[in-house]
């Protein structure tokens, strides 16, 4: 009988503490579920065979890894993230080291392809009340490093400043063109400082880039100063690049550069102000590029949208403004600017689009037009030729910002666009027979004119 109350008591002993581990189990599940809002992670446990899941709460998986208490379970763990796979450590300062190699940072504002390093660390220390420091170091032989302070706030909100000491931009260029096709041939000098700041998790991040000294060579843009011309940009069977004055040159900077002259190869400004901008939600994606970056992508890097892509563009044209010039490098663009529908060049544009032969003698109505259109050439003649008339306030806006022209003459010219539309636009609309109703506009020929057809292509000069 002594012997069966024993058993029944041990058994009912480990019936409480099971049932206690289980019930302190479910207390700390629940303990890490994210409020609504709150930044959280996917967190998925298995045990004896059922797999649990829910979005845990950053904050209290953070406050819970950096506490004394947690080292041993931290350390060795792993994690798996957007990133890549994160392994965990408890360093014996108390601070949490996680590191990934490869790593993957999404840049939305650049492209769908990730931005790819050979190796993250994240090293972060808790200064308690939710508040952390920490670094980021980047890259494997060569490094950089962001250093910041991070806090929850009530909701589970993370305001984060980071700031970039001044880096040499070698191993900036090292570190993040992993996969750059000149990253063993490019020479880079300068340096790059940086400030990241936000109010939450999902931003909108306040950036702040400062460079100094930035030069570049060993790309060989030299060769690009006798470049010839495409055929689907040739007028009159002629290979080589003319040289375009007039109005249609101060057009097409306005519209597209305004800083043209001011900057080297790149506009820092021009990029942050981008960056904001494509951080609000629902907003069009805007680039910053300048007019010689968009030359190194006809020439050079071609369009695809990604980091890599974007950072082999920069350094290209860096490297054009000192082996180039501005003149010429202004020409080239207007030699080999597309302007929709297979049209490139601005004297192709001027004789396809305006009827006429002379891109320098187009007058400032008619170059406001042609310059406005280089954004999104082929959405926007679609829409124009939709609504039977071209978009003035666009066109206004590049009048408006046209340099140099007389106060009397720019008035001149803004009342002249009221009236003004571009022949091979009022030819088709003359031509085409009444629309049917919900029948889209035909583009087949906007740009046609009967002195010459247009091609659908322009070829970018492979890459060395």
């Amino acid at each position: 009988m002594n012997a069966r109350r024993w058993i029944f008591s041990i058994l009912l002993l480990l019936v409480i503490a099971f049932g206690s581990a289980g019930v302190l189990a479910l207390v700390a599940w629940q303990s890490l579920a994210a409020r609504p809002g709150e930044w959280s992670h996917r967190l998925r446990v298995t045990l004896v065979g059922h797999t649990f899941e829910q979005d845990a709460s950053i904050a209290v998986l953070l406050r819970a890894a950096t506490h004394p208490l947690a080292a041993r379970i931290v350390d060795g763990r792993a994690l798996t993230s957007a990133q890549g796979h994160w392994s965990l450590r408890a360093r014996p300062d108390g601070a949490l080291a996680a590191s990934c190699a490869p790593c993957r940072f999404a840049l939305p504002a650049l492209g769908p392809r990730p931005l790819e390093v050979e190796r993250a660390e994240l090293v972060l220390h808790s200064d308690g009340a939710d508040r952390y420091h920490g670094t980021l170091t980047l890259g494997a032989q060569r490094r950089i490093t962001l250093a910041g302070r991070g806090a929850f706030k009530r909701g589970g909100d993370l305001a984060i400043e980071a700031r970039l000491a001044p880096t040499p931009l070698a191993d900036v260029v090292h570190v993040l063109g992993t996969d750059l096709p000149e990253r063993d041939v490019v020479q880079v000098r300068g340096t790059l400082e940086l400030v990241l700041a936000a109010k939450t998790q999902h931003g909108p991040w306040r950036i702040e880039p400062k460079v100094e000294g930035f030069e570049v060579s060993g790309l060989d843009t030299e060769r690009f100063a006798d470049l010839q011309r495409p055929a689907a940009c040739r007028v009159d069977g002629l290979a080589g690049v003319p040289t375009i004055d007039g109005w249609l040159p101060r057009a097409v900077i306005a519209a597209e550069d305004a800083r043209f002259f001011e900057h080297a190869g790149y506009d820092l400004k021009a990029l942050a102000d981008a960056l904001q901008r494509n951080q609000r939600p629902g907003a069009t994606i805007a680039g910053a590029s300048t007019l010689t970056q968009q030359l190194a992508k006809l020439v050079a890097t071609g369009d695809e949208r990604s980091a890599s892509r974007k950072l082999r563009e920069l350094l290209y044209a860096v490297e054009m403004e000192r082996t180039l010039g501005k003149a010429r490098i202004l020409q080239l663009y207007l030699a080999l600017a597309p302007w929709g529908h297979g049209v490139c060049g601005a004297e192709r544009a001027v004789r396809l689009h305006l009827g006429q032969r002379d891109a320098s003698a187009v007058g400032p109505v008619a170059a406001a037009w042609l310059a406005s259109l280089l954004t999104a050439p082929n959405a926007h003649l679609k829409s124009e030729l939709a609504a039977g008339e071209i978009d003035h306030a666009r066109v206004a806006r590049v009048l408006d910002a046209m340099r140099p022209m007389r106060a009397e003459r720019r008035e001149r010219a803004q009342l002249q666009l009221l009236f003004w539309s571009p022949p091979a636009l009022a030819r088709l609309r003359q031509a085409q027979p009444p629309a049917q109703p919900g029948a889209e506009p035909s583009m087949q020929d906007v740009s046609a004119a009967p002195t010459e057809a247009a091609s659908t292509t322009l070829p970018v000069a492979p890459s060395p």
